[in-house]
């Protein structure tokens, strides 16, 4: 004898149960898609802050060398006015001889292994900084450069010094000095301190004395990195010839 059908099992879902499934699975569709998207944005950030670093550590192998091989040659203006050998007294951040500058090993033209050498902060509207990358979301964007010529004495007709930019979208920059001023006919009017100097040589030195820099400090912010801080040490005595 057959059962009545209200006693058969019943098949299927109820519209409540899917309804329930369907949120189940847009709910997990929606947390896979921001999980993805998170890990998506951690990386870009990770690989440009790692290019951005990169970057800044081949800067700093630039700024350390010349500093390390700072020479104490004084130099000659396109005026023939006579430079310090190294001074923040410009139109740069600071500007000084360095040594090191190697001849072609084939060359027939024999020159000076110095050179002169400045490091700035310019505008993205600048000439100087023509060769950068310009972020688009930026307005007015920085570039920090180094400049260098190809002889130390300038005259009217000297060539056009070379750029070179070394960080982009640099927001500020900050050069100071440690070191000490030596008189050799009265060692007591030496000029001595342990702080930092934001002017070199020395605004407080008499003729005759001797500018002794012993370290140089650069200061800089960066866009989401914020301030960087290095200290350069500098050849001692490199100003007495």
């Amino acid at each position: 004898m057959t059962m009545p059908r209200s006693h058969l099992s019943q098949q299927g879902f109820t519209l409540l149960e899917v309804l329930l499934a369907v949120s189940i699975t847009a709910l997990i569709g929606i947390g896979a898609s921001q999980l993805l998207s998170s890990i998506a944005n951690t990386s870009s950030t990770t690989n440009e802050r790692a290019s951005q670093l990169r970057t800044i550590q081949r800067m700093d192998l630039w700024v350390r060398r010349d500093f390390w091989q700072l020479a104490g040659r004084e130099v000659l203006d396109d005026f023939g006015t006579p430079k310090p050998a190294l001074t923040n007294d410009s139109d740069f951040l600071v500007e000084f001889t360095h040594s090191g500058l190697s001849n072609a090993p084939f060359s027939k033209i024999k020159r000076s292994n110095l050179q002169r050498v400045a490091y700035a902060v310019r505008g993205h509207d600048s000439e100087y900084c023509k060769d950068a990358y310009k972020d688009p979301s930026t307005e007015d964007g920085q570039c920090f450069v180094r400049i260098f010529w190809s002889v130390l004495d300038l005259a009217h007709d000297s060539p056009e010094p070379i750029v070179q930019v070394l960080l982009d979208n640099i927001i500020e920059a900050a050069i100071f000095f440690r070191g000490q001023t030596i008189d050799p006919v009265n060692p007591e009017n030496t000029i001595r301190t342990n702080d930092w100097q934001d002017a070199w040589p020395s605004p407080y030195r008499s003729p005759g004395m001797i500018p002794d820099l012993v370290q140089v400090k650069l200061v800089y912010s960066v866009d989401k990195l914020g301030e960087i801080e290095r200290v350069y040490e500098v050849p001692r005595f490199a100003f007495v010839n």
